[in-house]
């Protein structure tokens, strides 16, 4: 896919944020090797989580038909009756699906860990060059698979299993989703998007605003799906389980709830794939946070950050809590 032009205006980031240093905006690679050097780069783990002493922090195995996927789950120390069914949610981490280990977005749980003992699994799926294609979709269904068989073994609340991604991996998690549809797999009482990355044809207003914008910028989006799709990235035959925004028909899913910033390139396809969900009759919670650049709350100290942060965990204590 080529680089168009942006010609089109740019929406303010939000002024505080500004202010504070862009530790997200990354050159783009030239080579898998540059890839590779920026993978070794990353924190491997999150000492703030780890050091916690309210969370508990495990390493999992999960037996997929042809491989072993590791996993971490992430519980609460405070669990006063371990026999009691709790909330359950797989999460799929960010990355572009190119980068990214278990723990980047995991601390977006931390708060719902603790506010209602839910259990959280995180995945270690198969990167792309190296894995390309739908192979991470299928790391993350057979993951769904596995911890469906295994509610008992973890004390999850059949009714209060759900899935949730940030960026690349809110976009597995939304295809994953499809794929359990489609497949009459488990089900899921909801799905949560943040930031998710849906669409391989990076070809919305949001992306030709943001062809190189702050944090996060379409460049690299484009070149992420290039990895993902190779050739096909942006062709009229993509999977819409690799790319969920290729899906015409959503109707049949659990409930949605997806934020995303004004100032980052999935701010277009996010919106379009909760109206296409109304469409469908699928209940969709969508928060458009003006002046957020690209993973937002995540990323930045800021009162934007603060207030997204409060309202997702709000909506998961209210929605989870039995």
């Amino acid at each position: 896919m080529a680089a168009v032009e942006a010609t089109l205006p740019l929406p303010p980031y939000d002024a505080e944020i500004t202010k504070l240093e862009d530790t997200q905006h990354r050159p783009l690679p030239t080579s898998f090797e540059e890839l590779l050097a920026l993978r070794a780069e990353e924190p491997h783990k999150d000492e703030t989580i780890l050091s916690d002493p309210d969370l508990i922090i495990e390493d999992l195995e999960i037996l997929a038909p042809d491989r072993v996927i590791n996993a971490i789950s992430m519980s609460s120390c405070h669990d006063s009756d371990s026999t009691s069914l709790r909330p359950g949610i797989l999460f799929c981490h960010g990355g572009g699906r190119v980068m990214g280990n278990v723990y980047v977005g995991l601390k977006s749980l931390v708060e719902t860990v603790k506010a209602v003992n839910a259990l959280v699994i995180s995945i270690d799926y198969r990167l792309s060059p190296e894995y390309a294609g739908i192979c991470a979709v299928d790391d993350c269904y057979n993951s769904l698979l596995w911890v469906s068989r295994n509610f008992e073994r973890f004390n999850i609340d059949p009714d209060r299993f759900m899935i949730a991604g940030v960026s690349a991996g809110a976009g597995l998690a939304a295809g994953t989703v499809l794929l359990s549809r489609d497949r009459c797999g488990p089900k899921l009482c909801a799905q949560l998007l943040m930031c998710p990355m849906l669409d391989d044809r990076c070809n919305t207003a949001s992306c030709l605003q943001f062809e190189n914008g702050y944090g996060f910028y379409t460049a690299w989006d484009r070149y992420a799906w290039s990895c993902i799709l190779g050739a096909q990235a942006g062709a009229a035959d993509v999977s819409l389980y690799v790319a969920p925004a290729r899906a015409s028909d959503l109707s049949n899913l659990p409930l949605a709830y997806i934020d995303v910033g004004s100032g980052e390139p999935f701010r277009d396809e996010c919106i379009a794939y909760a109206t296409r969900l109304w469409a469908c009759g699928v209940q969709a919670h969508l928060h458009v946070w003006g002046g957020g650049p690209h993973g937002f709350d995540l990323f930045y100290e800021a009162d934007l950050a603060f207030q997204a942060r409060a309202t997702r965990n709000r909506w998961l204590r209210n929605f989870l809590h039995k």
